[in-house]
């Protein structure tokens, strides 16, 4: 057999080759960085600044936290539940954000314990009594309501109304249906209280369960 001719490395298609490979690693790097991006500004577990939900734009004062992820262990039972939810605040005033960004770490771990408390008997009780594939719990919010239209002067700009000297400010809007769910009232109190204790009373207006859902790994 003959011997294959040695490519000059100077050649034009040594250099094709090599701009070829280049250019595909240029695309997996831009494509590596990118999805972490648009992971982080998908909005999840992170404060929502003018964001949207379900096509309702969110005022200011409503602050998104990160999702809360806790696991449940009964050890007697050997069962597990996993727990996650989506949690809202509604704040007094707009300036209360950073306040909140900045101790989120703390808040979240204490509603972390709050959780674990909170639904322990709740998961021991279905453990117990509840047929094996109808123990999971789901909940899902009211859909939010829409603010009111503002009022309009005659050439079509908003009017802006100053409460009068000695009467109080006016209250931001609360876009949140109150929930019906005994279960859930009773955790947002809990979790309202958590916030009053570490925020300090005054700050938190109300906490929004807005989503959650269980699953019992044994279960699968």
């Amino acid at each position: 057999m003959g011997k294959i001719p040695k490519t000059p490395q100077g050649s034009p298609a040594v250099r094709a080759t090599r701009f070829f490979v280049f250019g595909l690693l240029l695309v997996a790097t831009f494509l590596m960085v990118q999805a972490p991006l648009a992971h982080a500004s998908s909005g999840e577990g992170k404060a929502a600044e003018g964001g949207e939900s379900a096509g309702v734009a969110l005022p200011a004062h409503v602050f998104e936290l990160e999702k809360v992820v806790t696991s449940i262990v009964l050890p007697q039972d050997r069962m597990i539940r996993q727990i996650a939810a989506d949690v809202w605040l509604e704040l007094t005033a707009v300036e209360h954000r950073a306040l909140v960004s900045r101790i989120q770490p703390k808040l979240l771990n204490a509603f972390l314990r709050d959780f674990q408390r909170y639904f322990y008997r709740d998961t021991k009780y279905r453990a117990e009594k509840v047929e094996k594939g109808k123990r999971g719990y789901h909940y899902e919010a009211p859909s939010l309501l829409t603010p009111p239209k503002p009022k309009l002067d005659e050439d079509g700009k908003e009017i802006k109304e100053e409460p009068a000297e000695g009467d109080e400010a006016k209250s931001l809007f609360s876009p949140f249906k109150p929930t019906t769910d005994r279960i859930i009232i009773g955790l947002q109190n809990r979790l309202k209280a958590t916030c009053d204790k570490i925020l300090g009373p005054g700050i938190v207006k109300s906490v929004q369960i807005r989503g959650l859902f269980d699953q019992w790994p044994n279960e699968r």
